[in-house]
């Protein structure tokens, strides 16, 4: 934010005075819309009659960059205290800005909650219920578009995964199957975007297509030895040490768009989505950040403990013991994703923490490019900057891996950090409930454009700005894992509610004393009264996000 300085203003007070400027440098606020808290107003001694406003003062219409990893635990950052690895720079943000330490995604799989992301609406709304789930039609009136008719540049570069991954080339292009080719000059429009750079696979996993694909190809390199499995099957059991060169992973090159973008922007407002697909397995990581991670600290988590799933719903027990699922959970022969035992990672799990920590680290590393970018084009000041995730993952905790149906607050709970001089005042750490979905609603608040018809989620702005400690007293979790099971997670302050639409069994926990979830209050007597509490404030929830609802223009 520019300093700005207002004449003649001893009060936290609405002003409206037009000054002329006499201190070069400066500008003047003609006028305020709402007060100014007195901590933020510095008197100018050498300038009697002028305050300078500080830097935690909200800068409307800031730079907005959204940071996204794929698949990452909410407590795998160093400010958390996880053991092997330091993120420096992603505890900058938190240090400098607000961790939110009480974040949830709208849904524990990739295509949902991007979409949540997207549209600023829950995946019960927006129809993408699932992975593998193409919604169409696709939805038109997305988050980047809104920003784009109010004058913001968009961008996305990585991941995008808002359709059926088999879809999401066709998607793309409007084409049927089109040839690496086309993405060499095609970089959009596309779900709302001026300019998208797609990168579609995780890692070893498959040939690499679209434009990270192609850029690989300009690079003259035979990359079959770094990408064994050119012809796309999952071989997501391999961990350990990957060999390509760091300067061609696909983390490196989401970096390098994202600086070409802010770089070329330095005088326009933007909008930029950087989506890695790092930590995602397979668990395998790139030197020198594989060898990086302290091994010796780094901790495995519980394993599963004998019994801890008899007072849970069956499904927990039969996938847990056969790696399977009921019949009456599968439908088109696909069961429930993604959630397993992987029996294939046994005795290689201390091998994936190390990969995936060491993914971690880079992805650090990746963050303080970034950052370094926006101080040195002078954007530091007007640039909002969130990091998160879409979801996270169990990593053998309970005896799991991955995320998907089991309600854990290991696939549940988010990485969520925002950051930004002018825009964020420095909190550090706080316990306020937020979710995913009240991203996009936060945006549209910042770039002062109209709240649009359906859109959910609350706005994040008093938290930012410091107003308001809480904005919400509970969130929700929505997970429709196939057509014939549907879950819904009201998550408050202590408590965690799980509903099925189409079952009678349920669960609850008191986060407070029972935080990985072993023992559920569902039919226990006494937890009888809260449990009909929270079933009151679970529907009670349900009807209040149904988004935004537009005043009446008439009578009739």
């Amino acid at each position: 934010m520019e300093n700005l300085v207002v004449r003649n203003c001893r009060k936290t007070c609405t002003c409206n005075y037009a000054a002329q400027s006499s201190i070069p440098g400066k500008k003047y606020l003609d006028s305020f819309t709402t007060c100014i808290a007195p901590d933020f107003v510095d008197y100018e001694g050498d300038n009697p009659g002028f305050y300078l406003i500080a830097r935690e003062v909200i800068s409307m219409n800031p730079n907005i960059l959204l940071i996204t990893v794929d698949q990452m635990r909410f407590d795998h950052l160093g400010l958390k205290g996880v053991k092997g690895i330091r993120t420096p720079n992603l505890d900058r943000l938190g240090r400098e800005g607000i961790h939110f330490d009480r974040a949830y995604t709208s849904s524990p799989l990739c295509t949902p909650a991007r979409l949540s992301l997207l549209t600023g609406q829950y995946p019960s709304v927006h129809g993408g219920y699932s992975i593998g789930v193409t919604v169409d039609p696709f939805p038109d009136r997305t988050l980047p578009r809104f920003l784009g008719e109010a004058g913001y540049r968009t961008a996305l570069f990585g991941k995008t995964h808002f359709v059926a991954r088999a879809d999401e080339i066709t998607h793309f292009a409007g084409l049927e199957n089109p040839p690496l080719e086309y993405f060499r000059n095609h970089t959009g429009p596309y779900a709302g975007f001026d300019q998208v750079r797609m990168s579609t696979n995780h890692n070893i996993n498959g040939r690499p297509s679209a434009h990270y694909g192609v850029w690989l190809e300009e690079q003259g390199l035979d990359y079959s030895n770094w990408f064994p499995d050119v012809r796309g099957r999952h071989d997501h059991g391999q961990t350990g040490t990957w060999n390509i060169p760091l300067e061609y992973h696909d983390s490196t090159w989401t970096t390098n768009c994202t600086l070409d973008f802010i770089s070329q922007n330095k005088d326009k407002r933007w909008f930029c989505w950087t989506s890695y697909n790092d930590p995602h397995e397979p668990f395998v990581c790139p030197e020198p950040w594989f060898s990086s991670v302290d091994t010796a600290a780094m901790e495995l988590f519980e394993d599963y403990r004998p019994g801890e799933f008899d007072d849970k719903p069956s499904f927990y027990n039969i996938a847990y013991q056969t790696g399977g699922w009921p019949k009456q959970m599968k439908h088109q022969m696909m069961g429930v994703p993604c959630a397993s035992t992987r029996k294939d990672l046994n005795g290689k799990e201390r091998e994936a923490l190390q990969a995936t920590l060491g993914m971690v680290a880079m992805l650090d590393n990746e963050v303080g490019r970034i950052l370094q970018t926006l101080e040195q084009n002078g954007q530091m000041d007007n640039t909002l900057v969130i990091f998160t995730t879409d979801h996270g993952e169990i990593h053998k905790h309970h005896g799991f891996w991955h995320k998907g149906l089991f309600a854990y607050e290991d696939c549940q709970r988010i990485p969520f950090l925002a950051w930004g001089p002018g825009v964020v005042r420095r909190q550090g750490s706080i316990n306020a409930l937020v979710n995913l979905v009240d991203l996009p609603r936060t945006f549209v608040d910042l770039a002062e454009i109209p709240v649009p018809q359906g859109m959910q989620g609350v706005s994040l702005l008093p938290l930012l700005t410091g107003k308001s400690s809480q904005i919400q007293d509970a969130t929700m979790v929505e997970l429709q894992a196939t057509k014939n099971i549907c879950q819904q997670t009201l998550i408050t302050k202590h408590h965690k509610l799980v509903v099925y639409r189409d079952q009678d069994y349920g669960e609850l926990y008191d986060l407070q004393y029972d935080p990985d979830q072993y023992i559920n209050l569902w039919s226990i007597p006494q937890a009888a009264s809260l449990k009909a509490e929270l079933m009151h404030r679970f529907v009670q929830f349900n009807m209040k996000k149904e988004g935004h609802v537009h005043d009446r223009r008439a009578f009739a």
